[in-house]
């Protein structure tokens, strides 16, 4: 028999934990009937265990008491994962589908899937009646990556004439073994031969065909579906779909013919518009994101899509208009003061696009922004400008701090000394920051003050012994400003023993064992880094090396070669001049 906890005994037990710890008893709101209803309040959710009444209650077993009493106080302090992680134990321990129920809710609502997929196959054994419970477990097992024990519930569901999302179990059907992927085809098979009229079914079945690799089949297992129901969406696309992979020749008909056939549904037509984008039909595209707008013009998702593609097709007016709408409305506002920014950086309107580009917030749009701004400034501005501009900018954005004093820092390497004095202040700011006391020491290498680098490569490297990239510039660095080879050397390979593929520092490697004399393993080296990044500068070195050992044929093609990708690349030219190469 099934044990029951009614209302008035849980309150009772709830009142008695209650006063102990409080001194007073205080009425408890109930948990979330659903995770939408509990994410529109969240207060909502409660501490309280309560069932739906029933006439007899079954006492709590005694070894259950503490443990639902601390999942009682841990919701009533909003602990819900120790208050999930306490109702999942003792769902699984006492037999009462309305006590899983409440636990399969909370995991819902903190979107734990692993304890919903346990929960709701627990459910399922204990109210096989449940159609709900079963849907939730098919929904569960497919989030956690368990289509196969989805399926066995999928097909239970149907046959309570419950349809569910079939097609979702081959969502990750490219990345299973073979076995798992034969047995997930047989079983999506099987019910396709049971249910031939169901919809979700056949588009299952044609998915299927399709990540086979069979497209006739694929497309032969829609036709019903498009025949029965003719705006089905997912029908609509997944036939686009298979008519691109086909190479057909007018692989979306079928998509545009529905859109002029349900010209109200704006979901088939914003499907349609995508689709032409991604097949480069810009114009296309746009004609269809206009008719979009003017159905919904305040539509953030629509507005912005349409805005980049007046951007990418040049119309800037058109562009601009949309941007600054979305400012209006508060949607989308980074990306939006960006390309205002880049609309009006490109009419030469200076002052606005500096101001929209200082207006961007963290985002993937945040670097560019802030360097676009501070080109403008370097341009037309002072160091004091720039110095200005990233003062406010980390007023604005502290969290960003460090990223903006190392953009300041480039914005300012043509003023003399500036550049070092924005890494100092950064330093001031951020004293371990490997970032910033890497860019100091490239600063101080640029204009000669060796000491000082090294000194900043090294309180890196005090910092992590191992950090690859400061091991091969010191060890560069001292090949190429010092006789300390075989220190460099010992550097270098350090890094390399670190990230061994790295074509930066198997040219430093090969370039240091030249200065050393060991050709053949420098050319080897350089050759290994040449093939993996035909670099200038490994060209250089690469040509070098060659060229010492007689090799001056290829030393010259390589040369030429790397003059062709940067003309007038000093470190090539001063090697061919040192040399005394002839590449005419």
């Amino acid at each position: 028999m099934a044990l029951f906890f009614g209302e008035n005994q849980l309150l009772k037990l709830v009142a008695v934990g209650s006063l102990a710890l409080t001194g007073c008893v205080t009425p408890l709101p109930d948990t979330p009937d659903s995770p939408q209803t509990a994410s529109s309040d969240q207060s909502a959710v409660s501490a309280q265990i309560i069932v739906e009444s029933k006439p007899d209650e079954t006492p709590i077993p005694s070894q259950s008491l503490m443990p639902l009493l601390q999942a009682e106080f841990a919701l009533r302090a909003r602990n819900y994962d120790q208050g999930l992680t306490l109702l999942a134990e003792q769902a699984q321990q006492l037999d009462d589908p309305a006590l899983t129920r409440r636990a399969l809710r909370l995991a819902e609502f903190v979107s734990d899937g692993e304890h919903a997929a346990v929960l709701a196959v627990r459910l399922v054994e204990l109210a096989p009646e449940d159609t709900a419970a079963v849907a939730a477990a098919v929904a569960w097992l497919i989030r956690t990556g368990q289509p196969l024990e989805a399926m066995a519930f999928a097909e239970m569901a149907y046959r309570m004439r419950q349809p569910v999302n079939v097609a979702a179990t081959l969502g990750a059907y490219e990345q299973m073994d073979s076995e798992p992927q034969a047995l997930l085809g047989e079983k999506i098979r099987d019910m396709a031969a049971q249910w031939p009229e169901d919809d979700e079914i056949a588009i299952a079945a044609s998915l299927l065909a399709r990540l086979e690799k069979d497209l006739p089949a694929a497309a032969e297992s829609l036709k019903p579906v498009i025949s029965r129901t003719p705006d089905n969406l997912r029908a609509i696309l997944l036939w686009t779909q298979i008519m691109l992979d086909q190479k057909a020749s007018d692989p979306l008909k079928l998509l545009r013919d529905s859109v002029d056939a349900y010209p109200a549904n704006q979901e088939l037509r914003l499907q349609y518009a995508r689709l032409l984008g991604s097949e480069r039909d810009y114009a296309g595209a746009q004609t269809q994101f206009n008719i979009l707008l003017s159905n919904d013009p305040n539509n953030p998702e629509l507005l912005g899509t349409a805005a980049l593609l007046d951007f990418e097709l040049e119309f800037f007016e058109a562009a601009l208009e949309k941007f600054q709408q979305l400012v209006v409305v508060g949607e989308r506002l980074d990306e939006a003061y960006y390309y205002i920014g880049r609309i009006e950086m490109s009419r030469d309107r200076h002052a606005e696009a500096i101001e929209a580009f200082g207006s961007v917030g963290p985002s993937r749009e945040f670097r560019d922004a802030k360097a676009k701004a501070a080109e403008l400034l370097a341009d037309t501005a002072f160091a004091s400008d720039i110095r200005a501009f990233f003062d406010e900018q980390r007023r604005d954005y502290p969290g960003n701090a460090e990223q903006l004093f190392l953009l300041e820092a480039d914005a300012l390497s043509d003023w003399e000394g500036e550049a070092l004095k924005a890494y100092d202040r950064g330093l001031i700011a951020f004293p371990q920051s490997f970032a910033l006391l890497y860019g100091r020491a490239m600063a101080h290498e640029a204009g000669g003050a060796l000491t000082a680098m090294e000194d900043d490569l090294r309180s890196i490297l005090a910092q992590d012994p191992d950090h690859a990239a400061t091991l091969n510039a010191l060890g560069y660095t001292l090949t190429n400003h010092t006789r300390r080879y075989e220190e460099a050397a010992d550097l270098i390979e350090r890094a390399k023993a670190l990230s061994p593929g790295d074509p930066a520092i198997l040219d430093s490697l090969g370039w240091v064992y030249y200065k050393l004399g060991q050709y053949a393993q420098s050319e080897a080296l350089l050759r290994q880094a040449h093939q993996a990044f035909p670099d200038p500068e490994v060209a250089a070195h690469l040509g070098e090396v060659l060229w010492i050992q007689g090799k001056q044929i290829e030393a010259r093609d390589i040369w030429r070669d790397g003059l062709n990708r940067v003309p007038d690349h000093t470190i090539i030219l001063e090697a061919v001049e040192r040399l005394g190469a002839d590449l005419r």
